[in-house]
């Protein structure tokens, strides 16, 4: 059933990117889902949100809640993106854009990938649709 879901957002994500190309007028689109918590760290909560711009500019943010202060590495299909940095509030997020300012990191992987967030020694705590085996 999640397979299904994420294909479809991939579908939709590379149906937008081809409008993008052919127009650069896109509907706006966004998606947010909640991250599985993978017992890790058992407070943890975490949100994945994609969206579209109707300038076609493509836009991932990545939150996480109740977490301990520390850097927590994120990958998206196994690759490292990015590293999150959570501080006294025990918040942290991360913000990725085709077209980047400011913090923003630049989104040149696919936004509807499996992403999971770990600790600094690789454990996963948070992931978008498939925890691994312990």
């Amino acid at each position: 059933m999640m397979k299904r879901a994420s294909l479809a957002a991939v579908v939709t994500f590379a149906a937008s990117v081809v409008a993008a190309t052919a127009s650069r007028s896109c509907t706006v689109f966004e998606d947010q889902v909640s991250l599985l918590n993978c017992g890790v760290a058992s407070t943890a909560t975490a949100t994945r949100r994609v969206r579209t711009e109707t300038d076609c500019d493509h836009n991932l943010h990545l939150e996480v809640e109740d977490v301990p202060r520390g850097l927590y590495p994120v990958l998206v299909d196994g690759v490292v993106r990015g590293t999150m940095r959570v501080t006294g509030k025990r918040v942290g997020e991360l913000e990725f854009a085709t077209n980047p300012s400011g913090a923003q990191l630049a989104l040149d992987f696919d936004p509807f990938g499996h992403i999971d967030i770990a600790t600094s020694g690789g454990r996963v705590i948070l992931s978008l649709d498939q925890c691994p085996a312990s």
